[in-house]
């Protein structure tokens, strides 16, 4: 009887090693195994090794399952996945950026009638009397608020520009009166023609 056991055990180990377990599998062999080894003691104390050995091996089995059982729900648990975060807040759209629009100047010129240019042959450019307007090219020119402002027609419409021509741009913005000490009145045209 002793043979039996002894077989019986060496069919459990090869049974254990050929293929992967779960852990309720490893758990029954590893009860049955340890469960027939105590029955073969018990038995052979008494007379009844062979029995013992099978009682003690079903027992382990049972137990062994039981146990193996346990152990593989709680790696289940522990294997799952817990959901996965939740995904942050959709960032908020950034705020429009403040555009300042900048409004047409108010070109303010004295009563009505002909406005008086005057002309600046240093600049080779006319300068409105009274006004920080300059004409040139054939367009009026006008800084305010950190901008130059065209327009083909004093009385507008008047839109700014990025880069004025290089003439205007030299020129000292709304300081063009206090380089024209005591200069006089001269028509666009004639000073053209040299008579001013």
């Amino acid at each position: 009887m002793k043979g039996v056991a002894v077989i019986f055990a060496i069919a459990l180990v090869l049974v254990g090693c050929s293929s992967p377990l779960t852990t309720r599998e490893k758990g029954a062999i590893a009860g049955g195994a340890i469960g027939a080894g105590a029955g073969a003691i018990v038995g052979n104390q008494v007379g009844h090794t062979g029995t013992g050995a099978l009682i003690g091996a079903g027992i382990g089995v049972v137990s062994g399952a039981v146990i193996g059982d346990a152990i593989q729900g709680a790696e289940q648990r522990a294997a799952q996945q817990a959901p996965p975060p939740s995904p942050p807040p959709a960032a908020a759209a950034p705020p429009p950026q403040q555009v300042a629009v900048a409004q047409p100047p108010q070109v303010v010129v004295a009563p009505p009638g002909p406005r008086r240019l005057i002309w600046v042959p240093e600049w080779n450019m006319y300068v409105m009397e009274g006004h920080d307007v300059v004409y040139y090219g054939g367009a009026y020119y006008y800084f305010q608020n950190g901008h130059w402002w065209t327009s083909p027609s004093y009385g507008g419409p008047w839109v700014t520009i990025v880069t004025p021509p290089p003439a205007i741009a030299q020129l000292p913005p709304g300081q063009l009166h206090s380089h024209l000490p005591g200069r006089s009145f001269c028509p666009p045209g004639q000073a053209k023609k040299g008579r001013c």
